[in-house]
């Protein structure tokens, strides 16, 4: 039951809402956590034996977080696990058997060799290892072993495009369990080098492309230079190439929140620019530890959500996200854009009841294609056709879903790699993924993480139970 009580501060009162396990920001001991309501907006007060009593800005809106706990679901453990239960999350990461979800997607840290210093990096890059082959393939196999299939596998870095054997690793994750290899880069040399967007091509690899908005000031702030002129021409080479792309943004309080509204348009305006990635600040790692940043003045979910409607006139509406079921629903908020026939694009919550809709939307930048969302299309178009005149613009979309049946599902065997090449193109996505630090970290929400990085010794590690607990750069 919520009751009001003054909060850590005492000045200022609160409606409880319910208790969890955070972090001391102090000395990272799990502590128990007060979860309550302030003014419309959700913190955690929290009390250390040793280091006293601290607060933290959690979401920017109350309502969004209380609603997000309707869309919790089961999550589907992985074919076995790496690691037994001991002491207990998050000491015994991972996968433990008390995690409750298995890998969606894996990302390999192939190298700590960077061409930048990002003063907001979490990583410690010391410039001195790159991942054997054999090394790797031991990663690769234990995934297949632990998931069976995986959509994607992601290697990271460090810059990972600078490993001398990048194209061997590519080789060796491309195996038929895997559905497609992506690589998060910086594009210093996708801007560079024409060679290596044709190896890109030849090799079927996607690109997560960091942007972080259309002015040299914000690289300049959050990466350590001035990098607009090069993040345009690896874009221009990426869509020379038609090489499937994301754009990931680090979205940081008084930096480039004013830019959400660009990098929609980015993404809506590049064919080959599959889907949106949009990451809250968080600080942790030897960058993001010692950023400047206010716990108690940050950007959350919401305020992500708020800033992108005011910035798109409309194109895109707050009510068109939805909490993700497959992780814990207060991670990861996300949108599916339909593709217009005329170039235009409509929101799914638009047109469906997203609650009817939640198996379509899952940790990926594509519709899934499976019979579950061929049923899903027909029955979305078949109600369309009973409601028509309530909803605007119903015949563009009754068109368009009907092309994507058609072009999905068509009357011929098709690999599934094929099929992935087809489906993503049907839709754009927007994800908003708020990774957890020393300030918000909720041991609930780490316990159902679906982003995992595998490690050389076998473990599968949670990436943000990783990133506070477990790397070699997590106390800054």
């Amino acid at each position: 039951m919520s009751e009001n009580c003054e909060c850590a501060r005492g000045t200022r009162p609160h409606t409880f809402f319910k208790m969890t396990e955070s972090t001391c920001p102090t000395c990272l001991r799990l502590v128990h956590t007060q979860v309550v309501f302030e003014d419309g907006k959700v913190y955690f007060l929290k009390h250390c034996p040793e280091h006293g009593q601290s607060k933290a800005l959690v979401s920017e809106d109350a309502h969004y977080y209380q609603t997000a706990f309707q869309y919790i679901r089961p999550g589907s453990i992985p074919l076995r696990f790496s690691t037994e239960t001991n002491r207990g999350c998050p000491d015994d990461c991972g996968l433990c058997p008390a995690h409750q979800q298995h890998t969606c997607l894996p990302i390999i840290e192939i190298t700590d060799h960077c061409n930048l210093a990002c003063p907001i990096c979490m990583v410690d890059n010391r410039n001195s290892r790159n991942m054997p082959p054999e090394e790797f393939r031991g990663i690769i196999d234990r995934l297949v072993a632990s998931e069976g299939r995986l959509e994607t596998v992601a290697l990271s870095g460090g810059e990972p495009t600078l490993h001398p054997q990048f194209r061997e690793l590519v080789d060796i994750a491309s195996r038929p369990e895997i559905g497609r290899v992506s690589v998060v880069t910086n594009g210093i040399r996708l801007a560079s080098s024409p060679e290596l967007c044709e190896m890109l091509k030849e090799k079927n690899v996607y690109v997560n492309l960091q942007i972080d908005g259309l002015a040299d000031a914000a690289s300049a702030t959050l990466r350590g230079k001035a990098l607009t002129e090069v993040k345009q021409k690896a874009l221009d080479h990426l869509a020379e190439y038609d090489i499937p792309t994301q754009i990931v943004f680090l979205a940081a309080r008084g930096v480039n929140e004013g830019e959400l509204g660009n990098v929609v348009r980015m993404l809506t305006e590049r064919q080959h620019v599959l889907s949106l990635l949009i990451q809250p600040a968080a600080f942790t790692g030897r960058g993001g530890a010692s950023f400047p940043h206010d716990p108690l003045d940050r950007l959350t979910i919401p305020g992500v959500i708020k800033a992108i409607e005011e910035q798109t006139s409309g194109l895109i509406r707050r009510d068109d996200f939805i909490p993700l079921p497959c992780s814990h629903p207060l991670c990861v908020s996300l949108t599916y854009l339909l593709r217009l026939d005329d170039g235009g694009h409509a929101p799914f919550p638009r047109f469906v009841d997203m609650r009817n809709y939640l198996s379509l939307f899952q940790q990926t930048a594509t519709l899934e294609p499976n019979e579950q969302t061929e049923a899903s299309l027909r029955e979305a178009i078949n109600n369309l056709w009973s409601t028509a005149g309530e909803i605007p613009d119903s015949e563009r979309i009754i068109k368009a879903l009907k092309r994507s049946l058609l072009e999905m599902f068509p009357n011929k065997p098709l690999s599934r790699q094929e099929t992935l090449r087809i489906a993503e193109r049907q839709a754009k996505t927007i994800f908003i993924h708020h990774f957890m630090d020393r300030y918000d970290f909720d041991l609930e929400r780490a316990m159902k993480c679906c982003h995992h990085y595998p490690q050389a010794d076998g473990r599968i590690m949670p990436v943000c139970t990783f990133n506070a607990f477990h790397r070699g750069a997590a106390k800054g």
